[in-house]
């Protein structure tokens, strides 16, 4: 059997490159941070002498991304109420509650009727169960400096799309107990936060998976294109101010 020509080793080269793009094109996963998941830690005692910052729910949000075999979907959930404690310039602790009655879809690749409806899904028991548990909620428990060679970091053949969303220049890690459905897990990952003046502004972006809470609706991978991936990407973006601020007063 003679070997193969030239021209069908290139050929073969391009089938194989174009099969890579086309994988990669359908690669619809979040390239971003993976939040640490373990056991619920105990929660943090405010200190007597830390200052309470509202949370201005006009300003912060939180948003969410799932993604599946054939596409993804994006939307976001209204923060109820939040308080963080400082303590010397520094977050302390705190508490998030997060109305997930309020869910909204806001991806721009389907029609309004579609987005309801799969907010109104998000919404049934076969996800978040909001009849039975309304809100979500996340406790501080600690707040530390961020230390890149405390995390695992990205392979080097995937760094290269690991910046989609994460967080560039983070300046803390932030750890805490996560709440869904009633089961409460500990989540650490990095954010970037600052302290203007009143003012307190801290972003993070991050994966989890969300079958830790209980959420397995097609998550299991034999189905096929019907898979439902179980990494979500979770955002926060939250602006915080002191108790006392009057303006905090006139936004709610």
């Amino acid at each position: 059997m003679r070997g193969k020509s030239r021209w069908e080793k290139v050929y073969g080269l391009m089938a194989c490159m174009l099969l890579a793009l086309q994988l990669a094109a359908c690669d619809t996963t979040i390239k971003t941070d993976d939040a640490e998941v373990g056991e619920p830690l105990q929660s943090a005692r405010p200190f007597a002498s830390s200052e309470p910052m509202i949370i201005d729910t006009a300003q912060s949000q939180v948003t969410w991304i799932g993604s599946k075999m054939t596409g993804r979907h994006n939307g976001t959930i209204c923060i109820e109420t939040g308080e963080l404690q400082l303590l010397q310039g520094r977050i302390s602790g705190g508490h998030i509650v997060i109305d997930l009655t309020k869910l909204v879809c806001t991806d721009k690749n389907i029609n309004a009727e579609s987005s309801k409806k799969l907010a109104t899904h998000l919404k049934s028991a076969d996800f978040f169960d909001v009849e039975n548990h309304p809100t979500a909620t996340f406790e501080i428990v600690s707040v530390a400096p961020y230390d890149s060679l405390s995390r695992k970091e990205a392979t080097p053949h995937t760094r290269a799309n690991y910046s989609e969303l994460k967080i560039n220049s983070p300046t803390h890690t932030i750890t805490g107990n996560l709440t869904i459905k009633g089961t409460a897990r500990s989540i650490s990952f990095p954010a970037k936060v600052r302290l203007e003046k009143d003012q307190l502004r801290a972003k993070a972006n991050f994966n989890i998976d969300r079958t830790q809470w209980g959420l397995v609706y097609r998550s299991d991978e034999s189905l096929g294109d019907k898979t439902i991936y179980s990494s979500v990407n979770i955002g926060f973006d939250i602006v915080a101010r002191p108790a006392s601020d009057d303006s905090l007063a006139e936004s709610e």
